[in-house]
């Protein structure tokens, strides 16, 4: 039976410190709880006071590149009852996770099996679309933010309770994002292969592109700043500008459409980052591969195409791009699905499995 679950909306407008104060008091309860359980969740207990540590490293550079958000976060932190540096750390999961990767030495050192996104224009609309896939540990921490700032464009966007926000909707642009591994081609880009430090974590990252103008703004924002690991952003704009730019830590590439769409999964696609062709996508990357090939399907895409797409199951299986999970062999799901309509100002969300839940409207 498809269900139909809201996801807990969470509105806030004014100055940074205040959002962020209204955010930490309406989600005190799910803050504070996630809190408690954050490291049980993401790392071994012999990992703990130095992953602390990793992530107060990161404070500095969020201080220079994103005072705003510095301030809304200092807000959360001050409405739940909280320490800065705590609520600070809910936003480093993705860091925190890519860095515990680096310290046990593994080859491939981030989720890979986490996220598809896409990314469709049309005649008459952009369309940005997201599957979350992660641990199910997290989905009841899972809230939806609908920011009205004093300054910047209004927003709609997933996030963690206490945390700053991830992919989304804003007035001028729609961000889908994906992990990659933290560790590309051995003879691509040595360099990276172990832990580059510090940086704009990627919580602040999607906010700061949320508010850009247009995908080139966007592109050029992500040269600028510091990052702390590797991830894939789908970003499409009201003008119809869409791109995939994958991210190390010091290096970027920027995929642009041969079609009328983009799909990107958990693997490198540029060939700057000796990344899968098409051909090789469909062993190393079939998430992508899948969504690809069901959309050149459609003779029309549009927003209720993709919604079915981000349902796809691989043949005779019950995962694929909508992915479940299963007791005593995979942890990972889908947490939550959307579709940003860029220009109608609209964005659909799923809770959970889209295969299993409705897709409900959210309006900025």
């Amino acid at each position: 039976m498809v269900k139909n679950v809201r996801f807990p909306l969470v509105e806030v407008s004014g100055a940074p410190y205040h959002m962020g104060y209204q955010y930490g008091r309406k989600c005190q309860f799910l803050i504070r709880k996630l809190a408690r359980n954050f490291d049980r969740i993401l790392l071994p207990a012999a990992f703990r006071e130095e992953g602390r540590k990793i992530a107060a490293q990161a404070i500095p550079f969020v201080r220079q590149h994103a005072p705003d958000l510095y301030e809304e976060t200092r807000g959360i932190a001050d409405g739940a009852g909280l320490e800065m540096e705590e609520v600070f750390r809910l936003n480093c999961s993705s860091e925190l996770y890519a860095w515990l990767g680096c310290k046990k030495q593994q080859v491939k050192n981030t989720v890979t099996d986490g996220c598809t996104s896409f990314a469709v224009k049309t005649g008459q609309e952009t369309l940005v679309a997201w599957n979350m896939d992660w641990w199910r540990s997290w989905q009841e921490y899972l809230v939806l933010i609908h920011g009205i700032p004093e300054k910047g464009p209004r927003f709609l966007c997933v996030a963690m309770a206490g945390a700053i926000g991830r992919p989304g909707l804003s007035e001028k642009m729609g961000l889908a994002a994906n992990y990659l591994p933290y560790q590309a081609e051995a003879d691509c880009l040595p360099q990276e292969t172990a832990w580059a430090g510090p940086g704009v974590p990627y919580n602040f990252v999607s906010r700061m592109l949320l508010v850009q103008e247009s995908t080139r703004a966007a592109i050029s924002l992500l040269k600028k700043i510091p990052r702390m690991t590797c991830l894939n952003y789908t970003l499409g704009d009201r003008q119809g500008e869409i791109v995939c730019v994958e991210t190390l830590p010091r290096e970027m590439a920027v995929i642009k459409p041969g079609e009328d769409f983009l799909v990107h999964a958990n693997a490198y696609h540029s060939p700057k980052f000796h990344g899968y062709t098409e051909k090789q996508q469909e062993k190393h990357d079939p998430r992508a591969y899948l969504g690809r090939q069901l959309l050149r399907k459609s003779r029309r895409l549009t927003s209720a195409v993709i919604r079915q797409t981000q349902r796809a199951h691989f043949p005779g299986e019950k995962t694929g791009v909508c992915r479940h999970a299963f007791r005593g062999r995979d942890d990972c799901m889908t947490l939550l699905s959307f579709v940003a309509e860029v220009k109608r100002q609209r964005m659909w969300v799923a809770s959970g499995p889209p295969c299993l839940h409705r897709f409900l409207p959210y309006r900025l």
